[in-house]
């Protein structure tokens, strides 16, 4: 029996092989095959003349990917359905799908799958319409990816409405904007694999004389919104000479971000790591700071910020999607007030007891311990097993 994952994530092609600069390594696709037997992969893939020694490799026995071309924004949009046909033969050589949403892929092979009737689950890991947010667009960019984003929240409606099951990342958010039918059973999954070793079994300690060390680790694109946490940051650095913002990450927006600290007079104090891999590395990083801080326009669940309170790192994050259902209200900002951001770290710098500040990291572990792997990996076999036993 064969699954079909469709997604638009990008892959690195080099020689015969297929690399990931993200998550997405062999492992990852091998729960698949602890319920089917092949698992086919459509997802843009770039060609690379040079392997870089920072990517996992995604490819391996029992998996084979479905290439699309590495096209994105309007031109995606426009060629997909014409992608899709080109693969159309090698798409269908399957027994059922399952869809990583929002996808313009998973759309247009829905639309064909409408005469075949194949059966699919779908993975909602965010809101295409959410993500479309950004403040720095103006009102003339704004109102036609509004347009856009309107018609792709209402795309995955369709397909998370007539699935057999599926999961979502969220605990509540996404169910309610993009519901199955009532009949039908989802799991809430996350699609981070945070293994148990990587969390603390006692609570953070916390000397702000020494250092006070914030981290935001995150994709430099205009929905995290870094620019609040830089501006937050200068605030912060007037108070506490001693203050320090790591960022990792990479993407569009870094170079901005860069020139936005130097103008700002904050490149001593702010340090951009780029993409770190090896979580490992991530670990060590988390390990030398007190605060994780996510500003983001919007999130499904963010794997960061789980790994942050594994760590029993003291987050703060913008009341938005996912964020809202990690974090208590008090430790909430609303999003795009960077003032708010420099209230709070003050508030929790000056008015916190060692034991208090003790008692926060020791809640974060423990809401972290619900996204462990092998309780999610027990979920995402039961979803998969569910789908098997129909075909």
């Amino acid at each position: 029996m064969k699954i079909t994952i469709v997604t638009d994530h990008r892959f690195f092609n080099y020689g015969d092989e297929m690399f990931d600069d993200y998550v997405f390594d062999y492992n990852f696709f091998k729960n698949y095959l602890d319920v089917f037997d092949k698992v086919d992969i459509v997802c843009r893939v770039q060609k690379m003349e040079v392997l870089d020694n920072r990517w996992v490799k995604s490819s391996g026995p029992g998996i084979n990917f479905i290439s699309l071309p590495n096209e994105h924004g309007l031109n995606w949009f426009l060629n997909i359905n014409r992608y899709i046909k080109e693969e159309l033969l090698a798409i269908f050589d399957t027994d059922s799908f399952c869809f990583r949403l929002p996808s313009m892929a998973a759309w247009e092979i829905f639309c064909q799958n409408k005469s075949r009737n194949l059966p699919y689950i779908f993975e909602s890991i965010g809101d295409p319409e959410d993500a479309m947010i950004s403040s720095e667009d103006s009102l003339a960019k704004r109102v036609p990816i509004m347009v856009l984003g309107h018609i792709l929240k209402n795309r995955k409606r369709k397909i998370v409405y007539h699935a057999v099951t599926g999961s979502y990342v969220s605990i509540k958010h996404l169910q309610q904007k993009y519901p199955i039918k009532e009949d039908k059973i989802t799991e809430s999954i996350s699609s981070i694999r945070l293994e148990s070793r990587y969390i603390l079994k006692r609570s953070k300690i916390f000397d702000f004389k020494k250092s006070i060390r914030i981290i935001h680790i995150g994709s430099f694109i205009p929905l995290k919104n870094q620019k609040d946490l830089i501006q937050a940051f200068k605030i912060i650095s007037a108070k506490y000479p001693q203050a320090k913002l790591d960022f990792v990450g990479d993407g569009p927006t870094s170079n901005a971000c860069e020139q936005f600290v130097k103008k700002l007079g904050l490149s001593s104090e702010v340090v951009f790591h780029g993409q770190v891999t090896g979580f490992n590395n991530i670990v060590k990083l988390l390990d030398k700071a007190q605060f994780f801080i996510l500003p983001s326009f919007n999130e499904g669940m963010p794997r960061a910020l789980i790994e942050a309170m594994a760590r029993g790192l003291i987050c703060l994050g913008s009341n938005r999607g996912g964020i809202s259902e990690l974090l208590d209200e008090e430790y909430l900002f609303t999003v795009g007030d960077y003032q708010q951001i420099a209230n709070k770290l003050t508030c929790l710098i000056n008015n916190y007891s060692t034991e208090e500040l003790g008692q926060i990291s020791l809640i974060n572990i423990d809401r972290a311990k619900e996204f462990e792997n092998g309780i999610l990996q027990n979920k995402r076999y039961k979803l998969l097993k569910s789908l098997r036993e129909i075909l």
